[in-house]
């Protein structure tokens, strides 16, 4: 049996009560078709349940239409665009891919915007408790040799048991890079709350310092806080990056967590690293 009849039978165009009951029995027993059958009703919902409630403008049905079939377009005056659209899904042959192509194409053209810009951090109003504000400050304490590691390592793993015997709570990323290697690590605390932080060194004498914290400290505001604009932009999957004469700071939220890097490596190494996890 053809598999577009598995169409006209989601899209309810067969009436005949026999051949109805032929394609239930094959959708019942053969895996195939039934596999064809949950592809096609899932489609039909989401376009049913997703982009049923606003009816596109002419010019945007025009456009994704002038995609589909652009012959068709041009043979028919524009006023019938709406009847040219509606008969697309009454031919059995075509209903389904036509319904893949649209919906795909809907989202294309409603989604394709200019990416959010990056929120501005105006440093001079960060309070104490501001991971923004404790990132900086933390890696110059670095620089300056007033904060050392508290477990020198350079195996990840022994990095996060280190984390996870001192009291760090949330499960921690320590990635490797080709660049830098693991130099150790500390973990700091806060009103009873342990966070973890560490640290890889460059054979040029970079010092790269990650600080990451379970997101939900940071919803909280109760110990730890970021700005709630950049707090949206990384959920979003945004890295951020601000650039100063001798630095480079960096945010990513990878998996559940929220890292801040603060770097004196080339902004370039710090973005292809980290970014791209």
């Amino acid at each position: 049996m053809n598999k577009e009849l598995i169409t006209a039978f989601v899209d309810n165009e067969i009436k005949d009560a026999s051949l109805k009951d032929e394609i239930k029995h094959l959708i019942d027993t053969d895996e195939e078709f039934r596999y064809e059958y949950q592809v096609q009703s899932l489609v039909k919902r989401i376009a049913k349940e997703k982009y049923k409630r606003t009816t596109a403008p002419d010019h945007l049905r025009i456009r994704i239409l002038n995609q589909i079939a652009p012959e068709q377009v041009k043979a028919r005056p524009q006023k019938k665009a709406t009847s040219f659209w509606a008969g697309l899904f009454s031919k059995p042959a075509f209903s389904f891919a036509t319904a893949i192509i649209i919906v795909i194409s809907v989202i294309l053209i409603l989604f394709n915007r200019t990416p959010q810009q990056p929120p501005v951090i105006s440093e001079d109003k960060l309070t104490p408790d501001n991971m923004f504000y404790q990132a900086e400050n933390n890696f110059e304490a670095i620089i300056q040799g007033k904060l050392a590691p508290q477990l020198v390592a350079n195996n990840p793993e022994q990095i996060k048991s280190f984390f996870e015997s001192s009291g760090v709570k949330y499960s921690t990323l320590v990635p490797t890079f080709s660049e830098w290697s693991l130099l150790g690590a500390v973990v700091s605390e806060d009103k009873g709350e342990k966070f973890a932080h560490h640290v890889y060194a460059g054979k040029k004498g970079e010092i790269v310092y990650v600080f990451q914290v379970d997101e939900s400290y940071l919803k909280s505001h109760e110990i730890i806080s970021l700005d709630e604009s950049l707090l949206q932009y990384l959920e979003q999957g945004n890295c951020y990056v601000k650039t100063e004469k001798d630095k480079v700071l960096l945010f990513k939220k990878i998996d559940h967590n929220i890292c801040a890097v603060v770097s004196n490596a080339p902004i370039q190494d710090v973005q292809n690293n980290f970014c791209n996890i």
